[in-house]
């Protein structure tokens, strides 16, 4: 938990014997009319489930357990759409697909306004998994892969994202629909936690900063929406032992079954025994854990997805006591989390109406210990959710759902003479229906309105939500877009635990977006407006007296560059995000930039593939200006005046593809935070002016060196 950045390494932790299943793999290539590779182009069966998407090289392959004359398609953004009429026997097959450009300049409008998309439907690709896993800094953390794009804010003492003026408890993530309840390991002081996710999970990633579909509530700043894969392409064991770890799985593919499951134990200490730490580790972090991953197709229209991780983490360390410069405080903690995870989705075969059925139970224990008292919180989640789509009128699409979470959370303190003193209990049942129309209003003009009703049984109260975005196509490659949407949230549970006589929090957000792509090329550039409002407040030392009088605001430019074409075997983008804001809320004395709000933040990120010597190498450089904090020597007409110095961070990754004995090999490198430079995250001030203490990352590098073997 700091389980640092290492702690999953799926794409190189590996080594496995792959055996075939008993399906039929489709394969090809997908060029333009010139010969020239498309990348990331849609490639399916008519009517199924069966497809993928290309690789860097225009490469697809994927496997299909039906039989018979189908039609596959392939499809790309700019291109006119591929229709190939196959017949499937009991051999492989190897189709080679051409896509001819455009001939009108009438091309799909997407909506696009605060939406950062990769996915199998959308070719508006932004980051994919494998971005994820191998983009210098993220080392497999889709957090911190995230934190690259424009928008998100990097804070390095606290775990989430955090979003356009937003704080972390803003941000939500899903997995196939379905609310991630602990999506990160539990916080401990001073220390960011990383996802608990394998991105390789993940087939499709839709990250949005605002102006978020009606599907989606409970988060007034963004959420980050994650597609699992389907049936796995075939059967193959494996495991792997690196530093601090080691793992076993066993993947099995049936005719339209597949069954994977994985275990897997983590140590820190050798790693932070070798390594220069800052944090005083007592325990380093011990985790052990187990992912069970089913998937059925009924048919060539319907499957059910059904994911379970199991986790159990060990940690305890000594922190700075803001109480005194010469003592410091012991914390502890032990977390249990569950996750279950089903989902069934079904597409009627006339493809005009599809069936969503989700439901998922998740659990999260935190026992933690600090200087000799016990705390402990736990909390569990149950949804279920049914969303209907229609699309038989043409061009309008029509979405209507319902979804409830029942919510229990308790917390406890257990003082050194044991007395036990229980903080508060949280029982809720939240309830929503939403109705959201996508419609082509003429071949150039794309809308989407959706309205969302929520109810809280236990704040006893509801809202409605409207959402309204626009999209306009300006020429062959370009687009504008707009939306408006008002967003609702729960108070946290820490005020929750204190009184349920609470409003919704609140956000409007206003968003006009300008999107360019063409050749592998992408350029966007977002203007927004956030009126927070009902935001959570309290009188200083005083969190009894808790009230919705809080509100704020949070306005700025976002621009992102993606280039894939201009260098040969490179992939290139440029983040940089510009934020003016202020909150007065919680025990704010003015209203002021939060703490975790930086003004400017940039991140280049380079990936220079080495075709002929089977190499890859990567650099991140992160930037971001100073964060403010409270200096209490100072008035409360100056809360906030007081800024850090600014954050740079260059980071590089290497790997080399090799033969070993006949066997393929991959060495693995990686350094964060090169140069070394000092980061500080804010200050711990002593009372009676005796000083100040920095917080300062766990360490001020992070290194990671590794010989991986792969037989197949």
């Amino acid at each position: 938990m700091k389980m640092t950045k290492y702690l999953f390494l799926p794409v190189l932790l590996i080594w496995s014997v792959s055996v075939r299943g008993q399906s039929i793999e489709i394969s090809g290539r997908v060029s333009d009319g010139k010969g020239q590779p498309l990348d990331y182009a849609s490639v399916a069966l008519q009517g199924s489930l069966d497809g993928t998407s290309t690789d860097d090289q225009g490469e697809y392959s994927f496997s299909t357990s039906r039989k018979g004359k189908l039609l596959l398609l392939a499809s790309y953004i700019g291109y006119e759409t591929c229709i190939e009429e196959i017949i499937i026997g009991e051999n492989d097959m190897y189709v080679d697909l051409i896509l001819p450009q455009s001939s009108t300049d009438i091309l799909e409008v997407v909506i696009t306004a605060g939406s950062y998309e990769a996915s199998d439907e959308r070719n508006t690709v932004v980051l994919r998994s494998r971005d994820i896993g191998m983009t210098a800094g993220a080392t497999g953390d889709i957090t911190k892969a995230i934190e690259t794009l424009p928008g998100v804010q990097r804070v390095g003492e606290s775990s989430g994202l955090f979003v356009r003026g937003g704080s972390d408890a803003e941000s939500q993530v899903l997995i196939d629909g379905m609310v991630v309840q602990k999506p990160y390991y539990s916080p401990v002081p001073d220390v960011k936690q990383r996802g608990r996710f394998d991105p390789f999970m993940f087939s499709g990633t839709v990250f949005s900063t605002g102006g978020y579909s009606a599907q989606y509530g409970q988060a007034l700043s963004s959420v980050l929406a994650l597609k699992s894969k389907g049936l796995a392409d075939s059967t193959h064991t494996g495991g792997g032992v690196h530093f601090y770890g080691t793992n076993m799985f066993h993947e099995h593919r049936w005719d339209n079954t597949s069954l994977y499951v994985k275990g897997e134990y983590n140590n820190m200490a050798p790693y932070n025994n070798t390594i220069p730490q800052l944090t005083e580790w007592v325990k380093s972090p011990e985790n052990v854990a187990g992912t069970v991953n089913f998937r059925h197709k009924f048919s060539d229209f319907d499957m059910l997805k059904f994911y379970v991780n199991g986790s159990r983490t060990k940690m305890s360390m000594m922190y700075d006591n803001p109480d005194s410069i010469d003592y410091k405080s012991l914390f502890g903690i032990q977390n249990d989390n569950l996750i279950i995870n089903s989902s069934y989705k079904k597409y009627f075969k006339d493809e005009t109406w599809s069936l969503y059925i989700g439901g998922s139970y998740s659990n999260n224990l935190d026992d933690a210990d600090q200087d000799g008292t016990d705390m402990s919180e736990f909390e569990d989640l149950t949804q279920g959710k049914i969303v209907v789509m229609n699309r038989s009128i043409p061009g309008l699409e029509l979405h209507a759902g319902t979804e409830i979470q029942l919510k229990n959370a308790d917390g406890e303190i257990r003082s050194a003479n044991d007395m036990e003193v229980q903080i508060g209990e949280i029982d809720e049942l939240y309830a929503v229906v939403f109705l959201e129309a996508e419609w082509t209003i003429a071949p150039r003009l794309a809308s989407r309105f959706g309205t969302r009703y929520e109810y809280s049984d236990f704040l006893n109260r509801g809202n409605i939500a409207p959402r309204i975005s626009l999209a306009y196509k300006t020429g062959n490659h370009s687009q504008v877009s707009l939306a408006y949407g008002k967003f609702y949230q729960s108070p946290e549970n820490e005020f929750l635990y204190q009184t349920n006589n609470l409003e919704f929090e609140n956000a409007t957000h206003l968003i006009a977006n300008y999107q360019y792509m063409k050749d592998k090329r992408v350029f966007r550039t977002e203007l927004y407006y956030k009126l927070y409002q009902d935001l959570i407040s309290y009188l200083p030392e005083q969190i009894t007296s808790l009230n919705n009088d809080g509100d704020g605001y949070a306005r700025g430019v976002d621009l992102f560059w993606r280039d894939r074409k201009s260098i040969p075997n490179a992939d290139y983008w440029i983040s940089y995000s510009f934020l003016d804001t202020e909150r007065d809320y919680r025990d704010y004395p003015i209203a002021a930039p939060p703490e975790f709000a930086s003004r400017h933040n940039l991140s280049v990120v380079y990936k220079h593939t080495f075709a002929r010597l089977g190499s890859m190498v990567g650099v991140t450089y992160a930037y971001s200006s100073g964060r403010p904090y409270n200096n209490p020597e100072k008035p409360d007409s100056e809360f906030h005046t007081d800024y850090t110095k600014a954050y740079s961070n260059l980071s590089f990754n290497m790997s080399k593809m090799l033969r070993v004995f006949g066997t393929s090999a991959v060495i693995y490198a990686s350094v964060e935070n090169i140069l070394g430079a000092e980061h500080v995250f804010g200050y711990h001030y002593l009372p009676n002016d005796a000083g100040r203490i920095p917080i300062l990352p766990s360490s001020v590098r992070s290194f990671f060196v590794g010989f991986f073997i792969s037989t197949y």
